[in-house]
């Protein structure tokens, strides 16, 4: 769902800004989880599905502010990568 609503979003961030941080071919998989992961965080506990929906549909509605979330949470991802202290799912299934 989340590749659907922002995969397109998603790619162009990279593609424009971590081009030389991030190969997007190896590496796709793995931001889209890590992004899915921190929005997933971000709308709670309570009507999870619902919440996350949501936050989805505003990103994809507000195109500009998609690309500014997704960016910062990219960064993010790499920082992650890099310092070796990023997150591994555990059997956690993605909305």
């Amino acid at each position: 769902m989340t590749d659907e609503l922002l995969g397109d979003i998603i790619e162009e961030v990279i593609e424009d800004y971590y081009e030389d941080k991030i190969n997007i071919e190896d590496e796709y998989e793995d931001v889209l989880n890590y992004i899915v992961r921190r929005l997933v965080k971000k709308a709670g506990r309570k009507n999870k599905g619902e919440r996350y929906l949501k936050i989805l549909e505003r990103l994809r509605n507000k195109t500009p502010v998609a690309k500014l979330v997704i960016s910062y949470l990219i960064s993010e991802y790499i920082r992650e990568r890099d310092s070796g202290s990023l997150e591994t799912p555990s059997g956690e299934e993605y909305i």
